[in-house]
């Protein structure tokens, strides 16, 4: 159902402004839900399609995705509020992002970089958005994951969009000088510490129904319980060594949509949700994009894909002639091994949810709170084989490099 104040003469009005026709005239308007229920937690998606005559008589048929803020009812609202999430995704859409494009144009990459904004409305808080369903973009299995294919192609798009937004904070920093700064485990916000406690919690009470897990992890993981946060936090901290850009913050599967050929194969890529972009090291985004996406046997190849992003990466800002100081791969290595906490939480607390098959009702309170739905949900995502075998691997890694013991 469509908002009261969207109707045909708003649209018309944006639509004009856009094509920069003043004779457009919608004909009609109707709309669909763009996502399934727990789809998307920290919006609204509806798909609108708009039947429009433009100034020289032709008739358009078009569709568009409406973005809103979630219900000011729903728990995670003020959470997304405390971290200012639809502001600053407003701002990557309306500003950053079209500078990050003409920036890229410079050196001759001229590729889509996102869904183009045919509205950023900061009194409603909402945006229509390009619907990239019609280009043929989608995104991968979530389930399956990305193969190597997939995965690099996702990486040099995420080096494209570092180097591009490096060179933006250099030409103008005044653009990221707000709001990039929070991000989900920062020390002054609150909300996701619920959340990602609430987590942990149901990740150790699966560990602790296995005893081969249990006998060797479960004191290790009750102290990081009490240390969650402040632990994650220092893995997005940067040093004055340390590289640093504006990331996306999360990227994913869901995130992320392809072209295909007729044979199947991935020809293009676009990022998309970008409210939780901020300024850290670009390795947080390649832990966040392993951790989540990554079929098993492309994981293994950890190593060289830090290394295919750091030569894409500085080939990129080569081609911008960029002066600034550029760590050695050796170092850029150890910057990415130093953060590997991150794998702790995004490995063991939020794949599950990304690749979750399961029935349980998948409302935002059920990700983490301890009410008799929310410990059905919980425990329905470890009840999955395949997570189950990720959690026997990566636990062992984990506690080799130390990172279950007191940091």
């Amino acid at each position: 159902m469509l908002p009261t104040w969207l109707t045909e003469e708003y649209i018309e009005t944006h639509l004009r402004a856009y094509c920069k026709d003043g004779q457009l005239r919608v004909l009609k308007l109707w709309a669909k839900p763009a996502t399934e229920k727990g789809g998307n937690y920290v919006g609204v998606m509806t798909r609108i399609y708009v039947d429009y005559e433009d100034g020289n008589g032709t008739v358009q048929n078009k569709s568009f995705i409406l973005k809103q803020t979630c219900s000011k009812d729903a728990t995670q609202w003020a959470i997304f509020q405390e971290y200012d999430v639809y502001n600053r995704e407003m701002d990557m859409y309306e500003v950053v992002m079209p500078k990050m494009a003409e920036l890229l144009r410079e050196i001759g990459v001229t590729e889509k970089l996102t869904a183009e904004a045919i509205v950023v409305d900061r009194e409603r808080t909402i945006m229509i958005l390009e619907d990239l369903a019609t280009l043929r973009y989608v995104n991968a299995d979530r389930v399956k994951q990305l193969d190597m294919t997939h995965t690099k192609m996702t990486i040099d798009m995420l080096a494209r969009f570092h180097a591009a937004a490096i060179v933006l904070n250099q030409r103008y920093p005044e653009i990221l000088a707000k709001n990039y700064s929070s991000h989900f485990f920062s020390r002054n916000k609150n909300g996701y510490k619920e959340i990602f406690t609430g987590l942990f919690r149901a990740f150790t009470r699966y560990v602790n129904t296995t005893p081969s897990l249990k006998n060797r992890y479960s004191a290790k993981l009750e102290h990081i319980a009490s240390n969650l946060m402040e632990y994650a936090a220092r893995s997005v901290d940067v040093g004055e060594k340390d590289f640093q850009t504006l990331v996306h913050g999360d990227c994913w599967t869901t995130n992320v949509m392809y072209q295909y050929d007729d044979e199947g194969n991935p020809t293009s890529i676009l990022p998309i949700d970008f409210q939780f972009s901020s300024l850290t090291s670009p390795v947080v985004d390649l832990h966040y994009l392993f951790s989540t996406s990554l079929q098993e046997n492309v994981r293994e190849k950890e190593i060289e894909l830090v290394q295919y992003h750091y030569y894409a990466l500085k080939q990129y800002l080569d081609k911008f002639s960029y002066k600034g100081v550029f760590p050695s791969l050796h170092e850029y290595q150890l910057q990415f091994e130093r953060r590997r906490f991150m794998t702790v939480i995004i490995a063991n607390v939020f794949q599950p949810i990304m690749v979750y098959e399961g029935t349980e009702d998948p409302e935002f309170v059920n990700l983490y709170q301890d009410t008799p739905e929310g410990i059905r949900f919980q425990d329905s995502m470890y009840a999955c084989e395949k997570v189950q075998r990720i959690v026997a691997n990566i636990l062992p890694i984990m506690d080799a490099k130390g990172l279950l013991d007191p940091q």
